[in-house]
């Protein structure tokens, strides 16, 4: 297993081609590019042990879960909340051959020379454009014989083989959020291609009768062939009202069935000795599987981390080098209060790969599972030994298998990767935050607007002549773009940051995020004739019609969106770029900036507070509260 660059001269139209024509709507968290210089290259060999490992690790899990279905009272030590357990009882009629099971484990090198599993993926693994297209893309400018393991297509068949042709099937993930709609719009398109029909759906657009699945999102109404489930069944059951309680019990194939939670929970090991004693052999995850214990047991020994027991992408884990400020302290805290949501498990230690820069990189090996079989290979690293949303995705390619060069579906977006190119072009300071999701959406725009009258006003509530001061434009899409041109004419450089998505075809939504879109469109030639400084401090704009939520009707598509404090640099990036004022320009302090911009204060910048037409003034902000 090595490490090889994409060449440097190619990387950032390597990085733009993933965003344009391969999914990838997230490449920047906080100050961290999200895409990996380099591509990962396994041999044969590794491929093919991983492969049979993967296959072994799946059938132990699903016999467990099989077992566990049908003898539920071996379940306690799982630690359900009473909530799940009732649901749970209700899934006597599952029956694996009428669902597609769908599973990815996490794979690490280790100094012994072995591999290490930290966790399953059980319940909603994500990473299906990157394990697919981005190996594709990543071979055109690579030299040598590689080929690849793509999940998509095993995905696809999978689904294909199970479902009626021209069957209707509902990708249900949390509507608000870009990044789960990029996981969801990949395998949708893909499954279009074969001739069904995909809708676009909230967990709650679902409703049950006999057992079966309707949709109830407007101008998608009616019975649904199957479900795939992106929402993690954990926040599913907590929605109110409580219409997911069908998905224990449908008939209704579903990828993933709520059977997946036995082995989502990271206290999935302490059911494995009774399950042994009941015939289920578990050998290899407890060869692969470091020592997992309650949290009490492992007090006063050595060599034992906590992480939660439902804990994602490597967060709370208490790695305490690759925690973050006052995070490891926290988490600690946090252990002690509340035992019963962590485990302890016996810390490995990770072998990193070497970079051309001289630069070590610790490797996740998310290997894929479908029906059983393996299928592809999703992969990050960081240089930190905590894999975790800091760290970078990774295309995973395997040597010496025929040199394939597999043809990319054509996703091209010409109009909005050229509008991108003129709001982030290459090279220039803060352009890193431009999302890419109004940019890739531009072409399935569907509504008209006039923008023809519209003058670049004039700003005189910020100074343009200083550069320590960052803006923030939280104004309808529209106006807030006009008046990211106008910061532009002092000398700020405009950084979009919209990351709403398309409502489902014929539904009503909750946000009309096209409006945004229209608007760059719009501004886009005249902030091409503009020349701004190299110094160019940044002006953040964002929409404020992103919170326009009512009480919900329950056909309605929700993308509305929130600004979170990984879509802005840090506190810290700031601070060293000079930066020492933050201005807000909106009618009103939204609640999600405020979040964002409290730390932006406790680091020592000044907030200051506008409407646009009168000197700005303290901006009064409160400690946000912990999430937990």
């Amino acid at each position: 297993m090595k490490l090889i660059p994409i060449p440097k001269e190619n990387y950032e139209e390597y990085r733009r081609n993933l965003m344009f024509g391969c999914y990838k709507w997230d490449p920047q968290f906080v100050d961290n590019n999200t895409i990996a210089r380099y591509a990962l290259v396994l041999t044969k060999d590794e491929q093919q042990e991983l492969a049979t490992l993967t296959e072994q690790l799946d059938a132990e899990t699903r016999a467990a879960e099989e077992y566990l279905i049908r003898h539920q009272e071996l379940a306690g030590p799982l630690a359900f909340s009473k909530k799940l357990k009732r649901e749970l009882k209700k899934m006597t009629n599952y029956q694996p051959e009428q669902h597609v099971r769908l599973m990815r484990y996490d794979f690490h090198p280790t100094i012994e020379g072995e591999w290490a599993v930290s966790e399953v993926n059980s319940d909603v693994p994500g990473g299906f454009a990157e394990s697919s297209l981005m190996p594709m893309e990543a071979m055109k400018y690579l030299s040598g014989e590689y080929d690849f393991v793509s999940f998509g297509e095993s995905m696809v068949k999978a689904l294909v083989k199970k479902l009626p042709s021209k069957g209707r099937i509902m990708m249900v993930h949390c509507t608000s959020y870009s990044d789960d709609r990029q996981v969801m719009q990949y395998l949708g398109d893909r499954l279009e291609e074969q001739g069904l029909k995909v809708i676009y759906g909230a967990a709650d657009h679902l409703q049950f009768a006999d057992k079966r699945a309707y949709s109830v999102l407007d101008g998608n109404e009616g019975k649904v062939d199957a479900i795939f489930r992106f929402t993690p069944l954990e926040w599913v059951i907590k929605m109110r009202p409580r219409r997911w309680q069908g998905y224990f019990d449908t008939i209704t194939l579903s990828c993933n069935h709520p059977v997946a939670m036995y082995a989502q929970t990271k206290r999935f090991p302490f059911v494995w000795d009774v399950l042994e004693q009941k015939g289920v052999s578990m050998a290899t995850w407890r060869k692969l599987l470091p020592e997992t214990l309650e949290v009490k047991a492992a007090r006063g020994r050595e060599g034992f981390l906590y992480k939660p027991v439902y804990g994602r992408v490597g967060e709370k884990i208490s790695i305490k080098e690759a925690c973050r400020g006052e995070e490891y302290k926290k988490i600690m805290k946090d252990v002690k209060k509340h035992p019963r949501k962590y485990l302890a498990q016996k810390r490995f230690i990770s072998k990193p790969l070497q970079g051309v820069d001289g630069e070590e990189y610790h490797v996740c090996l998310g290997s894929y599972a479908v029906e059983g079989k393996h299928a592809g290979f999703y992969a990050r690293i960081s240089s930190s030994p905590r894999i975790d949303s800091h760290a970078a995705d990774i295309p995973v390619l395997v040597e010496g298998m025929g040199g394939c060069r597999k043809s990319l579906p054509d996703n091209s977006n010409a109009l909005g990767a050229r509008l991108y190119d003129i709001w982030a072009p290459v090279g220039k300071k803060w352009v890193d935050w431009v999302r890419p999701v109004p940019f890739l959406e531009i072409e399935h725009y569907t509504k008209g607007y006039s923008m023809s009258d519209r003058a670049i006003p004039e700003i005189t509530c910020v100074d343009g002549e200083t550069r320590d001061t960052a803006v923030i434009v939280d104004l309808p899409g529209g106006e807030s773009v006009v008046r990211g041109l106008g910061l532009a004419k002092k000398g700020f450089r405009p950084v979009p940051v919209f990351n709403g998505t398309l409502e489902q075809e014929k539904a009503r939504a909750t946000v009309d995020n096209q409006s945004a879109g229209m608007a760059l469109l719009w501004a886009a030639e005249k902030l091409a004739g503009m020349e701004l400084p190299k110094d160019a401090p940044p002006a953040f704009l964002t929409d404020t019609n992103r919170l326009q939520r009512h009480i919900m009707v329950e056909s309605l598509f929700d993308n509305s969106w929130d600004v979170y404090h990984q879509d802005l640099p840090s506190a810290e990036y700031m601070w060293q770029q000079g930066i020492r004022k933050v201005v807000l320009i909106c009618n009103k302090p939204a609640g999600d900036l405020k979040k964002i911009l409290y730390p932006y204060r406790k680091k020592g910048m000044e907030i200051l507070w506008t409407r646009g037409y009168e000197a700005p003034r303290n901006l009064r902000l409160m400690k946000p509260k912990d999430k937990d």
